[in-house]
């Protein structure tokens, strides 16, 4: 028998320390790292051929971070692996979409916080992309499984029992000496993105698939920049780069319902998982 276990994000909630610093740690687990993401289904299916005649369960888990092609994405696995149990994690609408802005900067795109997101709806990302109930929704509607339901905020607040919640839904154990304490790493201040704001207008090093153009020509530019600028007065441009706090507090209260409505759900998943995980030792 084999469990399936998929965590798909979202982005800029923790997702790399998970995937390089715990999910390849978690004990009598088979790990597919994101970067065998395109071949994982292939990956399963030769698993589950392997353990057709074993009575002990074989338990697979696989991260990849998703955020507008969540839906598409784990539709797409479902119709192969409907029994899947999904791990999730969301971040408050105006810290989530903030990072993923200071993300995109970093990589090299030269764009404004308000050609990124706006209530005009004519952003890169769409007011229905922050939607985190109709994510959930659809995690519910999609896999038969109940599907464990984590907010950033534990991660950042309370790592320990964060780690502790995701193993206990897997079923395996690690060792907690061998998890680095460093959990959330500090991003790029503002002065040193708008750096890189206003040099990718010359330069493009946006991410490449070349693996030599992006070793020896993206990474080096791109650093340099990010380095350099921590060290530079702050740089001198009229174009406003960055949202003023009055517009991450009308994301957070325009999104203020669908944030609670998240953070229930975190806790009534954490309520079915515990009386599950009950049930299972009885």
């Amino acid at each position: 028998m084999v469990e399936i276990f998929f965590h798909i994000g979202l982005g800029k909630t923790g997702t790399k320390y998970l995937q390089s610093e715990f999910f390849p740690k978690l004990n009598g687990v088979k790990y597919i790292k994101p970067q065998l993401y395109k071949n994982a289904i292939e990956i399963i299916s030769d698993e589950i051929i392997k353990n057709q005649k074993s009575l002990k369960k074989r338990k697979i888990l696989l991260s990849r971070e998703f955020d507008k092609q969540l839906e598409t994405e784990t539709l797409r696995f479902s119709k192969f692996f409907p029994n899947t149990r999904i791990i999730v994690v969301f971040r408050r609408h105006d810290e989530w979409i903030l990072s993923q802005f200071k993300r995109t900067l970093k990589n090299g795109y030269h764009i404004k916080f308000s050609e990124f997101f706006n209530f005009e709806n004519t952003g890169i990302f769409k007011i229905q992309d922050l939607i985190y109930r109709k994510k959930i929704e659809h995690i519910k509607n999609t896999f038969s499984e109940q599907p464990l339901i984590l907010t950033y905020d534990e991660f950042k607040n309370n790592p320990s029992n964060f780690l502790i919640k995701i193993s206990e839904y897997v079923g395996a154990t690690f060792e907690e000496k061998s998890i680095p304490k460093k959990f959330v790493h500090k991003s790029y201040g503002e002065k040193e993105l708008k750096y890189s704001y206003i040099i990718s207008k010359f330069i493009d090093y946006k991410p490449r698939n070349n693996p030599i153009q992006k070793y020896l020509y993206v990474f080096p530019i791109r650093y340099s920049i990010l380095y350099l600028g921590r060290f530079l007065p702050e740089p001198k441009t009229k174009e406003k780069v960055f949202p003023e706090r009055e517009e991450l507090e009308k994301i957070r209260e325009f999104f203020k319902d669908d944030w609670n409505f998240c953070v229930q759900e975190s806790l009534n998943s954490e309520k079915l998982c515990n009386l599950k995980h009950q049930k299972s030792h009885e």
